[in-house]
């Protein structure tokens, strides 16, 4: 078969001969497809500059990262704000700025369908009263009411972004990065925090985790303790308070206590990781602030050649939602209890020295285990030692109550804690005389 080509010459046509020419092109050109078979159809280019594409179905990138606001409105988040969000099937939660938030489908359904679409469950906040900085609520409204309205959500270059109904963009995340090391039992390890910024005091703040529920620690200004719970990586804290009086304290030294208590208490996530050959413990908040701490090993016999006064009793409590909590008791100068340990026996006074104790093992077995174990038979009043007859104060006979209860100890910084077996504290510190000299 012949090849045909189709071609028109560039010969000028004149006004005058277009009666004669055109039908003549009309039926070249008729001739020209018809030799030239079935032709494609021309492909339109849509503009994608005002056109914002579909979403994909994303929900499984999406789902359990933590997602942290980049841009709002195309426009950075307010200086100082870490705002945060996280997915999770048919709940979600997240921090924004001011207040932590969440909520969940009783129904089950996911926070994502496959095609995009948000659909949000009614939203449960913390009540924090931000005034810092100026607009902090605001854009906490508008970062909320971006995902109600008709909002989708798609994955671009491991970005979340979250879009209007009508296509715009109006919130963009970025994927926060997992922390190094692994969400091991924190139980019955000890810390210390590593500030070298010096924003908390350096070597004066340390962590304890007594059990699962509590843990109690040091400040540059005072004691503290927190109720806190993990789980898969994430940590909470319930609730924090505050032991000893702060009249000894500078100003510098309660501020430093006041932040480093407050940014633990939004703590978030946890790992812990070799590095070097030590041990560290990394928590990061709801706020975007990482706390670093360093492995505070304590060798077993820092217990004994000291004489430890008692500070406080740290109580198990039930509160009426079921949630295990603790009270603390602190033990004033006149009450003084103090404690002298050696393997087989605890031996101090009670109250100005008027009275003396002793607390002994089972049948003469060791009291205090090499394992930082504390095994009590009994603990008594020694006969006739109190001056004048004078009798026990109702904390001074606890003491003696508690003390029986002993299951292990532990020596962190400068304290030491008898951790009970019903989940109680006795918490100690090095006796000093009037110039401070232990």
């Amino acid at each position: 078969m012949s090849n045909w080509v189709c071609k028109l010459g560039p010969e000028k046509i004149t006004r005058a001969a277009l009666p004669t020419v055109v039908p003549a092109i009309v039926a070249m050109l008729v001739v020209c497809i018809a030799c030239a078979g079935p032709q494609p159809t021309p492909q339109l280019e849509t503009p994608t500059a005002t056109v914002a594409p579909e979403p994909t179905p994303t929900r499984l990138p999406i789902e359990g990262a933590i997602w942290i606001l980049a841009s709002i409105d195309g426009q950075p988040p307010i200086a100082g704000t870490h705002l945060t969000l996280t997915f999770n099937e048919p709940w979600f939660a997240g921090f924004d700025g001011c207040n932590d938030f969440g909520g969940r489908h009783e129904s089950g359904q996911p926070i994502i369908e496959r095609d995009g679409t948000i659909s949000l469950p009614p939203i449960a906040t913390t009540l924090q009263g931000c005034v810092t900085p100026p607009g902090i609520l605001d854009q906490a409204d508008r970062y909320l009411d971006a995902m109600k309205q008709d909002a989708k959500a798609r994955v671009v270059d491991d970005r979340l972004h979250v879009l209007d109904g009508s296509g715009e963009v109006v919130l963009v995340f970025v994927r926060e990065q997992p922390l190094a090391g692994q969400p091991k039992d924190p139980v019955g390890t000890s810390w210390r925090l590593v500030d070298e910024e010096g924003i908390y005091s350096e070597g004066d703040t340390t962590l304890l985790f007594l059990n699962s529920r509590l843990a109690t620690g040091t400040t540059v200004c005072r004691d503290y303790t927190v109720g806190y719970a993990v789980s898969a990586g994430r940590i909470r804290s319930h609730y924090k308070g505050m032991s000893g009086s702060v009249e000894p304290c500078t100003q510098d030294a309660i501020y430093q206590e006041h932040q480093y208590v407050e940014d633990f208490g939004w703590a978030d996530e946890y790992a812990i990781a070799e590095t070097d050959g030590s041990q560290r413990l990394v928590v990061r908040t709801s706020r975007g602030k990482t706390l670093t701490f360093e492995s505070l090993p304590q060798p077993a016999g820092d217990i004994f050649n000291k004489r430890w006064r008692l500070i406080r009793f740290l109580n198990p409590r039930t509160d009426s939602s079921g949630t295990r909590l603790s009270e603390k008791s602190d033990v004033t100068p006149g009450e003084k209890i103090t404690a002298m340990f050696d393997i087989g026996s605890i031996e101090g006074s009670l109250g100005q020295n008027s009275c003396t104790y002793r607390a002994v093992g089972q049948d003469g077995t060791r009291l205090v285990g090499a394992d930082e174990t504390i095994s009590i038979a009994t603990a008594q009043v020694v006969e006739n030692s109190c001056d004048d007859g004078a009798s026990l104060s109702p904390k001074q006979q606890r003491y003696l109550d508690v003390l029986p209860t002993s299951e292990r100890y532990t020596v962190f910084g400068e304290r030491l804690v008898i951790i009970t077996l019903d989940d109680g504290a006795l918490v100690f510190e090095p006796e000093r005389d009037v110039s401070g000299a232990q």
